[in-house]
C-alpha cells in the first residue's frame, strides 16, 4: 500500500498532514497503555486482501518531535504491539505519528517485477490526535501508482507487441526515514514493472514533476521510443499541464493509454485518488471480464437505440465485449471510447452498429458527429466519409485527430480545428507524365536557422510541420538564384486553382508525416494506389541531401532516410483537415 501527500523540498519529499480515524474498540494490557491498530483504508495494504502479514515493523512517535519513536509490529488482525515500553495515556489528546515500512536501507524501486517486490516499493503514513487509550492508525499512500496500458501498435505486429517492454522513468530508490521521503539518484532511471499481462503493467514510483523529462520508455520491434510531457502539448483538447499528466501526484493511482507506432507513442493519462485497489487492473479481474461500461445519454437517445453484452453496467464477456445500435442520422456520426479494447463498426441498410471487443479495461464512451476511421475517404467539399465518391474525393485519411506537435496556428489562418490528416490518392506526375522529381535544383543555399527543422540531424525528426517546411522550400528557392524546389512545388500545382475548402492544401509531408502514411499499409479502398518505391519529404539537415522514406506496397521497407538533393525520387501529398 502506499500513500498520499508531500511537496518537494530541496532533495527531499516532505509529507502532508493526513487525518486518521478511531473507530474500533480493542483489548489493551492495562490502564495506563495507548492501545493501537492500523489498517490503510479502502486500499489494498502492503499485502494482499486488505490483511497485515503480521511481520511489519511500524514507527510510532508521539509529540511534534518524530527524533524519538518507538517500534511496534502488527498482527494479521491489524492489532499492535511493541517489545519496548509501551506508549502511556495521560488523560490530554496527543498529536500520533506513524508510518511503515521502518527501515533505515535505501528502498529499491527499479525492479518491481513481482506483485511483492511492487508493494516492497508502497510508503505508508499517518497522522492524527489520541484522544484516548484505543488509537486507530489508518494509513494512507505516500508514492504514486502508475498504470501503463497498450493500446495499439500501428505498423508492428501482434508478436512484436506482445513481446513490447515498456518501462517507466523515475528514481532509483529512496530512504524512508521517519516519514519523509528522501529520493536517491536522477529522475531517468529505468523502472522495470510488474507485468499484469501483454499489454498492461504497474509500478510505484516518488512522486514528482516530469515536465520535459522522459516518462516512458518502449521497446518493440527492435525500436525504443520515449514519451515525455511537456505542458504545451494538446491531448483531446486540453494541454497536458491541464491534465496534470507530467505530474506525478503521491496517493495517486495514473493511467497512462499508449499508442505507439514507427514514428513514436501518443500518450494519454487519467488520474485518481479514490484508492488503488478500486483501479488496479488485477489478474482475476481481466479472466473474469467484470469490466464496466458507462454509456452518456447523447448515445442512449439515440432513434433506434439498441444495447447487447451488457448486464447491470457490467460487460458480461469481456472477449466478445458489447454492441450499441442506432440508426444513422449525422453523415459522419460515431461513437468513440476511451479505455482499452478492440472496435468495429458495420452498416446495415439504415442502420449503424458500434461492436467493441477484447476489454481490457473499463469503457467510457462519448458520441461523435465527426466520426472517422483511418481509411476514409476526404472529399473535395471537406466533408469526409466510407466511400469512394468518382469525381468528388480527394484523398484518404491516416491519422485521426491533430497531431501533439501541430496546432491549427501553423496554417496561416486556413483552419480552425485539426480534424486529422489526408494524403493524396496517388503520386504526383511530373510534365512527362512521370512520377519523379529532383528534391532541388540549382546551387542555391537553402538550408538556415530559418527553416523550420533547423538543428535536426540524422533523420531523428518528430513533428507534424510538413506545411510549414514546404512554404519556407518554396519561399526560400524564390529568393536564390536559378535554383528550384520541383518535389516541393508539386504542391502549388497540386492546389490550383484553388485550396480544397477547410483544409491547408497540399503540402510535401515533413519525415514524421511521410513514415506515418504506414498507416494505410493495409488499405485497398477504391482508386488508392499505395505507396511503392522511395519517396521525399521537406525534411533535411544538408543542402546536398533531403530526407526520403521507402516504401514497398504500402510498408516502410528500408531503414535508408536520404538521398542526394539532385536525385529522382517519387513525390506523395498530404494535407490537414
Amino acid at each position: 500500500m502506499k500513500v498520499h501527500k508531500f511537496y518537494i523540498v530541496g532533495a527531499a519529499l516532505v509529507l502532508g498532514m493526513y487525518a486518521c480515524t478511531v473507530d474500533k474498540e480493542l483489548e489493551y494490557s492495562h490502564d495506563g497503555d495507548i492501545s493501537f491498530s492500523a489498517n490503510v483504508g479502502k486500499m489494498r495494504s502492503r499485502v494482499l486482501n486488505n490483511q497485515w502479514e503480521g511481520d511489519e515493523q511500524i514507527g510510532v512517535s508521539l509529540g511534534e518531535n518524530t527524533a524519538s519513536f518507538k517500534a511496534y509490529s502488527i498482527a494479521t488482525d491489524g492489532t499492535m504491539s511493541t517489545t519496548e515500553e509501551p506508549y502511556q495515556w495521560e488523560g490530554t489528546p496527543v498529536n500520533i505519528t506513524a508510518w511503515t515500512p521502518l527501515t533505515d536501507q535505501e528502498i529499491n524501486l527499479t525492479d518491481q517485477t513481482t506483485e511483492q517486490k511492487l508493494y516492497d516499493c508502497d510508503l505508508l503514513f499517518c497522522q492524527t490526535q489520541a484522544k484516548s487509550k484505543e488509537v486507530h492508525l489508518q494509513f494512507n499512500h505516500q508514492m504514486t501508482k502508475m498504470l501503463y496500458m497498450l493500446q495499439g501498435h500501428g505498423a508492428y505486429t501482434d508478436e512484436e507487441a506482445k513481446n513490447a517492454r515498456i518501462y517507466f522513468l523515475g528514481y532509483r530508490a529512496v530512504t524512508y526515514t521517519k516519514g519523509i521521503i528522501n529520493p536517491i539518484g536522477d529522475v531517468n532511471t529505468p523502472i522495470n514493472p510488474r507485468r499484469i499481462d501483454d499489454t498492461n503493467g504497474e509500478a510505484i514510483m516518488v512522486p514528482c514533476e516530469m515536465w520535459d523529462k522522459p516518462l516512458i520508455k518502449v521497446e518493440i520491434g527492435g525500436d525504443t521510443h520515449y514519451y515525455t510531457p511537456r505542458k504545451s502539448t494538446i491531448v483531446d483538447g486540453k494541454t497536458e499541464e491541464e491534465r496534470k499528466t507530467g505530474v506525478l501526484t503521491p496517493g495517486a493511482q495514473q493511467k497512462y493509454y499508449i499508442w505507439v507506432d514507427k514514428k513514436g507513442l501518443t500518450v494519454n493519462m487519467e488520474s485518481s485518488s479514490i484508492g488503488w485497489d478500486n483501479e488496479t487492473i488485477k489478474d482475476d479481474e481481466i479472466t473474469d471480464s467484470k469490466f464496466k461500461v458507462v454509456i452518456p445519454e447523447e448515445i442512449s437517445i439515440l432513434a433506434g437505440y439498441s444495447l447487447q453484452g451488457i448486464e447491470n453496467d457490467f460487460i458480461a464477456d469481456a472477449t466478445h465485449g458489447f454492441s450499441i445500435t442506432y440508426t444513422k442520422s449525422e453523415v459522419s456520426d460515431g461513437i468513440d471510447f476511451e479505455g482499452m479494447c478492440d472496435r468495429e463498426r458495420s452498416v446495415a441498410e439504415n442502420n449503424i452498429t458500434f461492436t467493441f471487443k477484447n476489454i481490457r479495461s473499463d469503457i467510457k464512451l462519448t458520441y461523435t458527429t465527426e466520426y472517422m476511421e483511418v481509411g476514409y475517404y476526404l472529399y473535395n467539399n471537406g466533408t469526409y466519409g466510407e466511400d469512394y465518391k468518382d469525381g468528388e474525393t480527394a484523398g484518404v485519411i491516416f491519422k485521426v485527430g491533430k497531431h501533439e506537435t501541430d496546432d491549427v496556428v501553423n496554417y496561416d489562418g486556413r483552419l480552425t480545428k485539426i480534424h486529422g490528416y489526408a494524403v493524396a490518392l496517388t503520386d504526383e506526375e511530373n510534365a512527362s507524365q512521370g512520377t519523379t522529381f529532383k528534391w532541388k535544383n540549382g546551387n542555391g543555399a537553402l538550408h538556415s536557422n530559418e527553416y523550420p527543422e533547423f538543428g535536426i540531424g540524422g533523420g531523428n525528426t518528430t513533428q507534424y510541420i510538413g506545411y510549414q517546411n514546404t512554404k519556407y522550400l518554396i519561399e526560400k528557392a524564390v529568393s536564390q538564384d536559378r535554383t528550384t524546389v520541383p518535389a516541393a512545388s508539386t504542391s502549388t500545382a497540386k492546389n490550383s486553382p484553388s485550396v480544397i475548402n477547410g483544409t491547408s492544401g497540399w503540402y510535401l509531408p515533413s519525415h514524421t508525416q511521410l513514415k506515418d502514411l504506414e498507416s494505410l499499409a493495409g488499405f485497398s479502398g477504391q482508386r488508392y494506389t499505395a505507396l511503392n518505391g522511395t519517396y521525399w519529404d521537406s525534411s533535411f539537415d544538408s543542402d546536398a541531401n533531403a530526407y526520403i522514406v521507402v516504401f514497398g506496397s504500402g510498408v516502410i521497407s528500408s531503414t535508408d532516410f536520404y538521398r542526394a538533393v539532385d536525385s529522382e525520387q517519387k513525390v506523395r501529398l498530404i494535407l490537414t483537415f
